[in-house]
């Protein structure tokens, strides 16, 4: 990765890395509000990225589970790893606990056939951000009951906001941190006010889809390609990513 950044540096090419979660309108709200300083000063976070698609343990082996590249750590847990990362900016301090739940899968679908799996289900993390703030990441590949459980929490000194992707268009605010009859969080519903909303449907509350993201992304790209200001994620950032994941993983316990 670090080989590829410095080719495209050289080159002078603009490169993007997947991570179109990042391109959902409540996301880049979530940042505009934390910059803005509506919940204060961050002090926690707490990042999940959980989904079910290897909770049986019949699912064989696949690019998924091979040990230069898999696990639900790099699979799944570098989406949640870029959202932090996006959000708050650079995690300096990071220690995990990995843990394999299916310890043998088969060598190919249907096999009889199990060979041992060398890569985590689910790891948890602790973290620490350049800001001072501190936080939890979960990634999770075998969580059952939940499709696409990318979600956090972000507590501040003056409110907090939440996020799942299961309700992606929908952004969670608290104002304040005292008590009352009406204190809590409020939804605030995806709409053309949140661009680029506005260019899939004119009507709030009638809700992008995971597609769509897939759509912003490649918009992005060709506007950044044609000369535009290339909004990233790009090598260079997938390769902090990359260094987070690692640093979790070397300090798996």
């Amino acid at each position: 990765m670090a080989a590829r950044c410095s080719a495209a540096q050289e080159a002078g090419v603009v490169t993007m890395v997947g991570f179109n979660f990042l391109r959902n309108p409540m996301i880049r709200l979530a940042r505009e509000l934390i910059e803005a300083g509506e919940i204060g000063e961050i002090v926690s976070f707490r990042g999940r990225h959980a989904e079910n698609y290897m909770a049986d343990p019949d699912v064989p082996h696949s690019f998924r589970t091979d040990p230069d590249g898999g696990g639900a750590l790099a699979d799944i847990g570098s989406h949640i790893i870029s959202m932090a990362r996006y959000l708050l900016g650079q995690i300096t301090q990071a220690t995990g606990q990995c843990r394999t739940i299916h310890k043998t899968r088969p060598i190919a679908l249907g096999s009889a056939e199990h060979s041992p799996v060398l890569v985590d289900d689910v790891t948890f993390a602790l973290v620490e951000f350049e800001s001072g703030a501190v936080g939890t990441i979960e990634a999770n590949w075998a969580a059952s009951g939940r499709t696409m459980d990318l979600s956090w929490e972000i507590t501040g000194t003056k409110g907090a906001l939440a996020f799942s992707q299961e309700r992606m268009n929908e952004l969670l605010l608290c104002k304040g941190s005292g008590g009352g009859r009406t204190s809590g969080f409020t939804k605030i519903e995806a709409g053309p006010s949140h661009p680029p909303y506005g260019n899939f449907c004119p009507a709030p509350g009638h809700h992008l889809g995971f597609n769509d993201l897939k759509v912003i992304e490649v918009a992005q790209l060709i506007d950044a390609i044609g000369g535009g200001i290339n909004p990233g994620p790009d090598f260079q950032e997938a390769l902090e990513v990359q260094k987070v994941v690692s640093k979790i993983a070397t300090r798996c316990s």
